[in-house]
């Protein structure tokens, strides 16, 4: 494995450990945020929607290196 993929791979454990925590508050401690419910409003109700969308989008992010590295035409 290059250097590359090892960065992938780490963003993407990082961006799923951090938005899988953002997750996890948002369904152990459900709220209503001005009459939004369900998971979104879960997530605005404990200011973790900001972080759960970067954590995911890092994630994806990740993803996109390894796919690229692994499917490269040396």
């Amino acid at each position: 494995m290059n250097k590359k993929m090892i960065c992938g791979v780490l963003l993407a454990v990082i961006g799923l450990v951090y938005s899988a925590f953002c997750f996890m508050e948002a369904v152990l401690h459900p709220g209503s945020y001005n009459g939004i419910g369900g998971l979104r409003g879960a997530l605005l109700c404990s200011d973790t929607l900001l972080p759960f969308v970067l954590s995911t989008a890092v994630m994806c992010i990740g993803l996109l290196l390894c796919f690229i590295e692994a499917y490269r035409k040396h």
